[in-house]
């Protein structure tokens, strides 16, 4: 199950108590998965699949929820996950008023979206379709899992490519590991704008990761790249 699916799955399991929900597309989401609605209540749904990884949610989900929450004028916050949640990140939780919900995904087959939550696999952007994320993942990034990509700053090996987060090594042999939502916030900006710059991926993510970011989705038949200032675009038709 990817990420996507995983949204979707946790979207049909607040169907089943008789919510309205949203699934939001893009990655300008405020870190916010899900919306929730019945009545006069409005839920903002942050969805964190970890549960086939070591990695835990930490503090820093439930501080952005906690903002999220506040700006769209929700009544309530819930952090989803099928994965352990970090102790000091718990007291954050507790602090804030934010629940967290543990999912089974033992039933997933009884459980199926509705036309509410389920959104296709493709992005519509000027008449044109672009892959959604997940098959982006699937098809062009994780087969990269074992090569070498070269930037102006010299190699990169992909070491592994999983679930959650691309880990490489850099010219200095320095491993470091790449969380797929900073790809998918790149991506989705990009199908959605045409374009993206490497400074906006810089102000979006405090990680100086945005070369690998530029250099894994350059790989992309249907992006380009171009400098002064450093962009990734989509290849016009000819």
């Amino acid at each position: 199950m990817t990420p996507e699916e995983f949204e979707r799955y946790v979207a049909c399991i607040f169907e089943s108590k008789g919510y309205k929900t949203e699934v939001t597309r893009y990655s300008g989401d405020y870190g916010v998965d899900v919306f929730a609605f019945k009545g006069k209540e409005k839920i903002a749904i942050q969805v964190k699949k970890f549960g086939n990884c070591t990695r835990k949610v930490n503090r820093n989900v439930f501080l952005k929820l906690y903002g999220s929450q506040h700006f769209f004028d929700c009544t309530k916050a819930i952090v989803a996950t099928d994965g352990k949640v970090m102790d000091d990140a718990v007291e954050v939780a507790k602090k804030l008023g934010i629940e967290i919900f543990f999912v089974d995904t033992k039933n997933i087959e009884k459980c199926k979206p509705d036309n509410q939550s389920t959104v296709n696999d493709a992005i519509t952007e000027d008449n044109r379709l672009y892959p959604d994320f997940s098959l982006i993942w699937d098809n062009f990034i994780r087969p990269l899992e074992g090569k070498t990509l070269f930037n102006s700053r010299g190699p990169n090996r992909i070491l592994e490519v999983n679930n959650t987060a691309l880990i490489r090594s850099s010219i200095n042999d320095i491993s470091g590991e790449i969380n797929r939502d900073y790809f998918k916030l790149a991506y989705e900006y990009l199908t959605k704008k045409g374009s993206v710059t490497r400074d906006y991926i810089n102000q979006q993510i405090d990680k100086g990761c945005s070369s690998i970011i530029f250099l894994v989705l350059a790989q992309l038949p249907f992006i380009e790249e171009s400098k002064n200032p450093q962009t990734l675009k989509m290849k016009s038709e000819k």
